[in-house]
């Protein structure tokens, strides 16, 4: 689960290095790095992140465990299809394509899959909800933050999005993880945390 978000993040990272030039962040969304010779990377990190969501989903019960196959599901479309958009807008004259819908629709669905999963895991767990509680005001601060600064850097935005959500997966790893080690695997099973895993080291 780890190894997946830190290849996402690691290679994310790196191509902020190698196409710094090319493709600013302050202006660009992430999936932009999937155009191009080094397109590769961008889809191997969408790679990663699908599957971290999809094994964090095994750790977890319910709402989340759906909510975080769903993101799964919209990380990998984000490899696999690539964005037309540029700075989160279609060029003038570039005539949508199915592959651009599916790229923006997949983007959706990790967002989407990643907020539900959040919220249904502070109502799982107790000690999740301040957590959950400052990330979200974390998230709502994003925009609101920049237009104070008189910024107009979508990409910093979407990067902020990202940082939430990749953030809200460590805390949401490291519950799962603990979960399994407790006194449940004592017994030579799994309890993965959720509505009917409040006892022990989810309340």
């Amino acid at each position: 689960m780890i190894a997946g978000l830190a290849g996402f993040v690691g290679l994310v990272a790196l191509l902020h290095v190698l196409r710094a030039d090319d493709l600013p962040p302050a202006d660009h969304f992430i999936s932009e790095y999937a155009r191009g010779d080094l397109g590769w990377v961008m889809a191997a990190a969408f790679g990663c992140w699908a599957v971290s969501l999809a094994l964090l989903a095994r750790g977890w019960r319910g709402v989340v465990r759906w909510a975080l196959a769903v993101a799964a599901v919209g990380a990998l479309g984000a490899g696999l299809f690539t964005t037309q958009t540029v700075a989160g807008m279609t060029p003038p004259g570039v005539e949508r394509t199915f592959e651009g819908r599916a790229h923006d629709r997949a983007t959706l669905l990790i967002f989407g899959g990643l907020l539900v999963a959040a919220v249904g895991s502070a109502v799982a767990v107790r000690r999740l909800r301040l957590p959950v509680a400052l990330l979200a005001l974390a998230l709502l601060a994003v925009v609101p933050v920049l237009v104070a600064l008189g910024l107009d850097a979508p990409g910093i935005g979407q990067r902020g999005f990202v940082l939430v959500g990749v953030a809200w997966q460590a805390l949401a790893t490291r519950e799962a993880r603990a979960t399994r080690a407790g006194p449940a695997a004592a017994r030579g099973r799994r309890a993965p945390p959720g509505r009917r895993a409040r006892r022990g080291s989810t309340s």
